[in-house]
């Protein structure tokens, strides 16, 4: 992997003479973000949900009073609605320093930023119908490096099953770092919500989407291993899971139409994360090793020593976790990877050897390479 120069998104010299936020003002800031957000919103929504509103403004019918007034207002088609908020911190979720170009930086925070809040949606059977963003920026950032991370944001609320998701607004600060926190709002695509607390013995375990990815990419990005030639590809990969994940938005709701009783995003790890579903639904769940033989061996190539921790522990995969009746045919884009069974003590997951506990925000440390780590898993 080539050396790249870093990519601080506060530093005034790069490009040289780049206008910055404070020598702006709010004011000035704030039109440039609402041309990236009402364009989204103008051609994101449905044609059916477009309303007649004054050239530039974009607003859906979905969205009786978009962004510019003190709130937004959203005309929903069904009374449950589904939220959730998420933030990225730089130097704790991000270095700038990952990317060799800050345009490049700036899109890609926006595009996870977005993601992960949309996974969350996914992972409860949720369409994603609105976006709601805080932007805290450092005086001296650049205006197209905000520009940028609004553009990421939208990018990702393009993605298939996000279709007519609307950015409704905001927030927009000052701080020493760059920060930006998505709330992001749905409504469930069945009777039901899929839950972590629905998975009963007898059910077979899923996921659908790619495991360990993230875990190598930042452990590539953080100088931990270097990997050898000849696997290009699978690092490209690896790198775009840790810095712009694209998650399968449509396979919560998949997964709810195929009958699943419970499911959940894998952000933290598959282990940390299948204890949780094993915990709220009070089973075991039993990993069958053998059929992820495949990715460690696949990730192998990058560190073999480090492979297998990453497919169990590591975590921002955003892959769907779900459990389905054992009779039931698996939904296009899954793969079984293990069983539920009745527990005989507490709930937990039940896989042999040395591994990553999965990354917990609170107890481990205060930056990206803190996530590493490995604990005993027994049987």
């Amino acid at each position: 992997m080539s050396e790249t120069r870093p990519a601080d998104p506060a530093d005034p010299a790069d490009p040289e003479g780049a206008d910055t936020v404070q020598q702006l003002g709010e004011d000035v800031v704030l039109a440039a973000l609402r041309e990236v957000i009402d364009a989204h919103n103008a051609h994101n929504a449905p044609d059916a949900h477009r309303a007649q509103a004054p050239p530039g403004r974009g607003v859906p019918v979905g969205m009786p009073v978009g962004p510019g007034d003190d709130a937004a207002v959203l005309r929903l088609e069904d009374p449950r609605l589904v939220a959730t908020t998420d933030t990225m911190s730089q130097d704790q979720d991000f270095r700038p320093g990952w990317w060799a170009y800050p345009a490049e930086a700036a899109h890609a925070v926006g595009t996870k930023a977005a993601a992960q809040n949309l996974s969350d949606l996914s992972a409860m059977g949720a369409r994603p119908v609105a976006l709601l963003v805080s932007l805290t920026l450092p005086p001296q950032t650049r205006l197209d490096w905000a520009v940028g991370v609004m553009s990421g944001i939208a990018a990702a609320a393009t993605a298939p099953g996000a279709a007519g998701c609307v950015i409704a607004g905001g927030d927009l600060g000052s701080g020493d770092v760059v920060s930006v926190t998505i709330t992001a709002l749905g409504t469930p695509t069945g009777a039901r919500s899929l839950l972590r607390s629905g998975a009963r013995p007898g059910d077979q375990l899923a996921v659908c989407g790619p495991l360990g990815r993230a875990a190598a990419g930042l452990a590539v990005l953080e100088g931990e291993v270097s990997p050898a030639r000849g696997a290009e590809s699978l690092l490209e990969a690896c790198l775009d899971a840790q810095r712009r994940p694209a998650p399968d938005l449509t396979a919560g709701p998949r997964a709810l139409a195929s009958g699943a009783t419970a499911g959940l995003d894998v952000s933290d790890g598959l282990l940390r994360d299948a204890d949780r579903l094993a915990r709220a639904s009070e089973v075991a769940l039993v990993l069958e090793e053998q059929t992820l033989a495949e990715e460690i061996t696949a990730l192998g190539r990058l560190d073999a020593h480090s492979s297998r921790g990453w497919v169990l522990g590591g975590g921002e995969d955003y892959a769907l976790l779900a459990t389905f009746p054992g009779e039931v045919d698996l939904p296009e884009g899954f793969r079984r990877i293990g069983e539920v069974r009745r527990c005989d003590g507490a709930p937990g997951v039940f896989a042999g050897g040395t591994v990553s506990a999965g990354w917990d925000s609170l107890r481990q440390g205060a930056g990206p390479a803190s996530r590493s780590g490995s604990q005993s898993c027994g049987k």
